[in-house]
């Protein structure tokens, strides 16, 4: 997995995982009816997505630390034909201060097949191949597209309806034995006006519990397309993913 991010952004980390699932689940099988409509609304939106920007804040808090660490940044996302292009450009933010502190880049890129780590002081990312023949580009998990490939890798269960500026919470629950080796549980929260993730929760293997906040969503205003290119004089480090 990707070492030097600390700590990783966990929803394209999700991603990549869930595109290499072999979950036997059914994507077929029926969902109870308001589940039906949520999924068809976000699969109706993502169709009209080609390019989606968002603020996002994300909070891990692990066993063998008192503090959570918290990351800042912005979420650039553009689809094409073989799969998204997903570049989280973060922070870690010193909560006292509010200084921002190790600037870097992941890259999930559906269309290579790729999973990039890159520390920008450092002019230094890790590389990891999420192909070998089990990649699925249905299956990739992205904000702004759609859900049903989820249901591949995942079974999935209403946690909430809309109330008091909450939107529909979806639990999901990992079906595949390679999947199980990483993720404990994902929630996802759909924003019922927009139809678009807003909030993720992960739960890794070892109890640590991600939580990302996404805002100020802009919708097919492009993006830089600088964002998804490694330095060519950056020092490269391949990781393999099943290490």
């Amino acid at each position: 997995m990707v070492r030097n991010l600390l700590p990783a952004i966990a929803f394209p980390l999700v991603a990549a995982l869930a595109a290499l699932a072999d979950g036997p689940a059914d994507p077929q099988a029926p969902l109870p009816p308001e589940l039906e409509d949520v999924f068809r609304s976000v699969d109706a939106q993502a169709e009209k997505v080609q390019y989606l920007k968002a603020e996002f804040r994300q909070t891990k808090k692990m066993k063998i630390r008192k503090r959570p660490d918290v990351v800042t940044g912005r979420l650039s996302v553009k689809k094409t034909p073989a799969g998204p292009r997903i570049c989280w450009e973060s922070w870690l933010l010193n909560e006292q201060t509010g200084e921002k502190l190790n600037p870097q880049r992941t890259l999930v890129l559906a269309d290579e097949k790729l999973l990039w780590s890159y520390v920008i002081e450092d002019n230094a990312a890790e590389k990891t191949d999420l192909g070998k023949g089990k990649f699925e580009v249905s299956e990739m998990l992205t904000v702004g597209g759609s859900l049903s490939g989820m249901r591949k890798s995942f079974t999935v269960a209403l946690g909430a309806k809309p109330a008091e500026g909450k939107g529909w919470v979806l639990d999901f629950a990992p079906t595949s034995d390679r999947l199980k080796r990483f993720v404990r549980a994902l929630q996802l929260e759909i924003d019922p006006e927009e139809w678009i993730v807003s909030r993720v929760r992960y739960v890794d293997t070892a109890d640590n519990v991600t939580e990302i906040l996404l805002s100020n969503f802009a919708l097919n205003g492009g993006v830089d397309e600088k964002l998804y290119e490694i330095p060519k004089d950056a020092k490269i480090t391949v990781v393999d993913f099943d290490k």
